[in-house]
Order: C-alpha cells, then structure tokens, then sequence
C-alpha cells in the first residue's frame, strides 16, 4: 500500500483521538467545581432559611467575583437543592418573596450576600468563603475516634468530669438534684465493655434549689484552674451554683442560689437564660460587640492566641477572632453539642461535634478541624446508639466527655471520647 495514501488517515485518528480525550476532560471541570461548592452552599441556603421561612420564593444570584462564570449555575441549582430541603421552592416571577445572592469577595476572601426581600422588609445574612478551595475536604480522615463506657445510670445526667487524686481518680457525676461522686476501683476492673464495677460509688451530695428548673435542664462541671489546691471544680445549673474542694481524700460540696455566668472559655463567661436551654448572648467580660443567642461555646487554640466558637440558637456556627465575628462555613450537619479537644493529631485540636438527624434515629459523632473559616471533616462519623444530650472537654484538654440518653431517655451513659491519629 502507498505510504502517502496510508499516513494521512493514520494522523487524523490521532487527531480525533486527542480531541475527544481533552473534550472528556473539559466536561469533567465543571463537574468537580459543582461539587466543590456543595458545602458552602449547604450553609448559605441554612442561613436563608432562617430568615425566610418555608413557601415559594424567586431565586436571583449574582456573581461580582473571582467565581468562574460557568460554576454559577451549578451553585444556584446547588442552592435550589438544598434550599428545597428546608420546604423553600424557588419558583416563577410571581412570588413575593425574593431571594437575591451576590456572590463578592472581600479583603479576605469571597463573600456571599443573601438579601430576603418580602414587601418593604429587607433581612440580610452573609457567608465567608474560600475562593481558592471552597468546601476542600482531605483526601482520607486523619484520625479515629475511640469511646469508653464510664458509667451507665437510669437518672438524667447533665454532665461529668474526671478529676484525679493521688493514688486513685475521682469521677463526678452531675444530676439535676444531685451531685455524684465515684472513684475508680482497679480491683475490680469489669470485661471490656461492661458497665460493671470499674466505678463505684463513693458519695452523694443533694442540691437544693429554691427556683424550679425549666423543662429542658443543662449543667455543667468546669475545673476550677488557678484555685487554691482544695477547690477543685465548680458546678453549674439554671439559678444555682455549686462548688466542690477536697479535703483529706474526702470531696465536700456546697451549693447555693446563684445567677453567676457561667464560664465558657480561659477568659469568657457567658449568661445563662434560667427559664430556657440556652445563653442569652451576653458575655463577661466581652469583646465589645453584640451577639446572638447560642447553645455551645467553646475555645479553639489558634497558632496565635486561641479564637471563641459559638453555636447559635439560629443554626449558624461562628468564630470570634480578632474582634470579628465571622461565619463558619462546612456546617450544615452539626447539632447543637460540641467540644474541643487537644487531640495532638493533624493540626493539633479537633472539633467533636454531634450530629443534627432526629434522636430516635440515633446519632453520630464526628472530628473537624477548623484552619481558617471552613469546618473540615478530619474523621469517619461514629454512630452513636441513642442520642448525644450533652459534651464537655475533660479536664486535662485531651479528650471530651460524652453524655447520651438512651431507650426513651431511660438511660443516660456517660463516655470518654478520645482521638486516634491515622
């Protein structure tokens, strides 16, 4: 055969070959922006959601940003997913409800504005954003989570802490009426995951109250740091305060009428809503600013100084750092519990986070970690059976205690939850 009537169709198939190979991967770009956004538009259609409310609305976005002119229709159909989930259906031109998002950027990064516009009402909400990688997540988890079974009881339990002692370990139990104090009995260690005696119990302090709890009753055991050896943690509930020292190997608890804050980090206390479940949003000593009502707080060690996270009433996460008070973004799933730990794994400190499906489902625990304004998944979610009532860091910073009601809130578990680097 001639070579000159040959080569030709030879050099074509390559041709068409290579075109089809770099067609394949031009469609497999959007593809991997649309999914890159799914995180940060997951927080922002929560956020609308708090401000708008179920029904039909008009959904118009923007894009005055870095944003690729081709990923915006992935992020709105994004948007329109997730905004569906919370019972909101972007319609036609004929709803009164307008949702407009901006996708902008700031001197720090990409900024999402989100106006609801019903009549002459006008409620805004914003979401950080990471232009750069937006919603990255870390090709495998970084740690494991381990949990241990301390205590199993049939009384609700708001909260424990771990104190140690020399030459045993003090494990302190609060219940709304009452103070539980147990030690750990090393000869009579029961089989691996047995509730059998591995604590027993040592004393029991009453705690009276002159005002009624509210239905849905919160406490919490903070260390006293700083204090003079025998006091050696403080105890809170809605009115009342209570405070423990130990005493020639013996614990003694006095309790008393109190509408103290309640401390959520080294420096903060906030105040706490008596007749409700919640903090009002009011710290002391403060940072100068107003803030929302919140479940959870607690402090985040940053390379510089540490930052303060905040679960607020409304869904949102936020952290203060710097005089700022900015949104996290990646949270779509948390529930209202959280604790930081010192795991020493990855960056160094984790957030232990519960999840937001119904109780009666059961429930799950899950590690993030928090490099700048993006909450990053760092372990596998743990399945918890049951529902997570309450989380607290232990004492030492290391670990975090869980607190879990089961069967029907007829039986409360508490668990010490440690991290396992990968």
């Amino acid at each position: 055969m001639d070579a000159s009537r040959y080569n030709p169709p030879q050099r074509m198939f390559f041709r068409v070959r290579l075109f089809l190979a770099a067609a394949a991967l031009l469609c497999l770009v959007p593809a991997a922006q649309a999914v890159s956004w799914d995180q940060p538009a997951a927080s922002l259609a929560r956020q609308i959601a708090a401000l708008a409310g179920p029904g039909e609305v008009k959904l118009v976005v923007r894009n005055s940003s870095a944003v690729a002119a081709g990923d915006v229709p992935a992020i709105r159909q994004l948007l329109i997913r997730d905004l569906r989930g919370y019972g909101i259906v972007a319609g036609g031109n004929e709803s009164a409800t307008v949702v407009r998002v901006t996708l902008s950027e700031n001197l720090e990064g990409g900024l999402w504005v989100a106006e609801v516009l019903e009549g002459s009402e006008r409620r805004v909400t914003m979401l950080a954003v990471n232009l750069e990688a937006p919603g990255a997540a870390p090709s495998g988890p970084t740690l494991t989570l381990r949990r241990t079974l301390l205590v199993s009881e049939p009384d609700p339990i708001l909260d424990a802490a771990i104190f140690p002692e020399p030459g045993e370990q003090r494990l302190v139990v609060l219940e709304p009426e009452r103070l539980m104090v147990l030690v750990h009995d090393t000869a009579s260690l029961g089989s691996a995951g047995s509730a059998a005696p591995y604590w027993t119990e040592s004393q029991t302090f009453p705690i009276a109250h002159a005002r009624p709890y509210p239905r849905d009753v919160r406490g919490r055991i903070v260390a006293a740091a700083g204090a003079t050896p025998p006091h050696l943690f403080d105890a809170y509930l809605p009115g009342v305060m209570c405070s423990g020292t130990s005493m020639g190997g013996r614990l003694e608890v006095s309790c008393a009428d109190s509408d103290d804050p309640w401390p959520v980090s080294a420096t903060q206390h906030a105040f706490y809503n008596s007749m409700r479940d919640y903090f009002t949003g009011i710290l002391a000593p403060g940072f100068g600013m107003e803030l929302a009502p919140f479940y959870t707080a607690a402090e985040l060690p940053r390379t510089a100084g540490s930052a303060l996270l905040l679960n607020e009433v409304n869904g949102n996460v936020v952290l203060i750092e710097n005089s700022a008070v900015a949104l996290v973004s990646g949270t779509n799933g948390w529930g209202s519990d959280f604790a930081v730990i010192r795991s020493g794994c990855g960056s160094g400190a984790q957030v232990l986070v519960s999840g937001s499906g119904p109780a009666e489902a059961g429930d799950t625990l899950s590690a993030f970690e928090i490099p700048g304004r993006d909450a990053v998944p760092v372990s596998a979610a743990l399945p918890i059976e049951g529902g997570i009532a309450a989380m607290s860091t232990a004492p030492d910073g290391t670990t975090a205690t869980m607190i879990v009601r089961r069967d029907g809130a007829t039986r409360y578990e508490v668990w010490n939850v440690a991290a396992l680097c990968n």
